[in-house]
């Protein structure tokens, strides 16, 4: 069986999971804008999820996997299984002992905190919510962990299905959370519990998998490790990039919030003897996160569900010094998220009032709130692809030892994000906060790949070009088609029927994708056969 069926395989398995995992995660959006909309309450849950999030990106499926699994594959490959697992062990336990120590300085800080220092109403609540969910860190972590493990003994299924049970956790503490208190602040409860038990959950569906693949966890606290060494080395300068990106998205909530008016208090402040209208109005980080939840939706089920198949494949090329076959998987990789990342930019641009229509606009989400937020989804769409190439590009240069370079760039790039946060609210509100994120992923992924081409052993093919050239064309004519389309529909002022609706998005959206399919047909795209033959295949 060729490497190129193996990797699309693997990418096939990751994306049918995620897919679902989207789903419901859409259908866990869907209630809790029903219930919460985009007021002060849903603000505040969104701030406190995204502090937890950050530790799992860091050191869960983000540094950790990043520097550790270049290294568990080298000792597969030289040192056979029995040693590997051993590592791995040791790996656990150093794991277990340091989150350990984050959750319980991290519970205390939030405990004390608003106990000390004079905390404005809109954050307290912040604080209250991090104490419950906070403990998601330890389990989530734990997760990826073993998902990364998995993942290198080419194990797709348990990673890529954990985040549906998730979701199911989080869709039934939605649904139980107006059994459990008459006001939103108390609601809002149910979920965050609901959040912190599908970590636990998470790590329980796990064991089976890891036993059936005799790997057994054995406490081994042998800090001397050179191994050990190696990985903390790595991940420090993978930890300080994740870290910049990770801290800039959540910088990006916590204005979002400081610079809203709050509800029923003044419409301005006062900065250096001025007084300064507030730029945005409660509800901004909401509005942010329902946007953003939209836009993982492609890059989750492609972006990087290709990147998660791949790194295995670059790592081991690595290992072996097989740099042509390196280049070859990292050219079928761009084309593949190209092929995805272009076309879903321009479909959720065009698509994005009838989606909102659908999914959100509905009880506490109003017609102001459905309008923020596709304003939001249309600043935030035009870097999808940028975004998806990004998680490739960034594991390619991780692989190959390289962890300083992309931390590097991505400082650089946070950096302007920021200068264009705090310059683009004043005239487009949150959506400038989208936009400046857009913009700064397209330049890092600029940067990146002219460094890749100077630096690296890899070489992006003509083929890329051409492949990218038959991507944007049929991309362009689903565009077209789509907007004839959807001009056949009157403007929804959000109280037609669940048909209408889904029939205002399924019917361009149909013959969008008949159009994209086409197209590529006639220029005879080979990322389209792949896909074709692989929906075909029964294994």
């Amino acid at each position: 069986m060729s490497e190129s069926h193996n990797l699309f395989r693997s990418v096939r398995v990751i994306s049918v999971y995620t897919f679902l995992s989207r789903i419901l995660g859409l259908a866990r959006d869907m209630i809790c804008a029903s219930i919460f909309g985009t007021g002060m309450v849903w603000d505040a849950f969104t701030v406190a999820f995204k502090i937890p999030n950050l530790f799992r990106r860091l050191f869960g499926e983000g540094a950790l996997s990043a520097a550790f699994i270049p290294v568990f594959t080298e000792h597969i490959e030289k040192r056979g299984r029995e040693e590997a697992m051993d590592f791995a062990n040791v790996i656990a336990t150093v794991l277990i002992i340091i989150l350990g120590g984050i959750v319980l300085i991290g519970e205390g800080s939030f405990f004390v905190i608003p106990k000390i220092f004079h905390v404005q109403e809109k954050w307290q609540l912040v604080y209250k919510l991090l104490i419950i969910m906070f403990p998601y860190v330890f389990f989530i972590c734990l997760v990826a962990f073993m998902g990364s493990v998995l993942n290198t003994l080419n194990h797709f299924f348990m990673p890529a299905f954990a985040p549906v049970v998730m979701n199911i956790c989080w869709i039934l503490g939605a649904v139980l959370a107006p059994y459990t208190g008459k006001t939103l602040e108390k609601m809002i409860y149910a979920v965050a519990i609901s959040t912190f038990l599908s970590g636990l959950v998470q790590v329980i569906i796990h064991v089976p998998v890891l036993r059936k693949k005799k790997l057994y966890y054995h406490p081994r606290p042998k800090f001397s490790h050179p191994s050990l060494k190696l990985i903390l080395t790595r991940m420090g300068p993978i930890v300080f990039g994740l870290a910049v990106v990770q801290i800039n998205v959540l910088v990006d909530s916590i204005i979002a919030v400081g610079f809203a008016a709050p509800p029923n208090g003044p419409s301005y402040f006062s900065f250096a003897g001025m007084t300064i209208n507030y730029p945005m109005k409660a509800g901004a980080a909401s509005v942010l996160y329902y946007s953003d939840r939209l836009i993982q939706f492609p890059l989750g089920v492609f972006g990087i569900a290709m990147a998660t198949a791949v790194f295995p494949l670059f790592s081991t090329h690595a290992v072996r010094e097989d740099w042509s076959n390196f280049s070859i998987a990292f050219n079928k990789a761009i084309k593949f998220i190209l092929f995805i990342g272009i076309p879903a930019s321009l479909a959720l641009i065009m698509l994005r009032e009838p989606i909102v229509d659908l999914l959100y606009r509905r009880n506490q989400f109003n017609a102001e709130s459905a309008y923020r937020t596709s304003n939001v989804i249309l600043f935030y769409a035009i870097g999808i692809w940028a975004y998806c190439g990004l998680h490739v590009l960034i594991r390619a240069f991780y692989s190959v030892k390289d962890t300083t370079t992309p931390v590097k760039i991505g400082a650089i790039c946070v950096g302007i994000d920021f200068i264009m946060n705090i310059t683009f609210i004043w005239f487009l509100r949150e959506g400038g906060l989208a936009l400046s994120t857009a913009i700064s992923a397209i330049i890092q992924i600029i940067i990146l790949t002219i460094i890749l081409q100077k630096r690296l052993r890899i070489k992006i093919e003509n083929e890329v070009i051409v492949s990218m050239f038959k991507t944007v064309i049929a991309s362009a004519a689903m565009a077209l088609v789509c907007w004839f389309t959807l001009r056949m529909f009157p403007v929804s002022d959000g109280s037609g029927s669940l048909y209408f609706k889904g029939l205002r998005l399924f019917a361009p959206m149909t013959a969008a994708c008949a159009a994209f399919a086409v197209t590529s047909i006639v220029l005879k795209s080979e990322e389209f056969s792949h896909l074709v033959k692989l929906s075909l295949r029964k294994s």
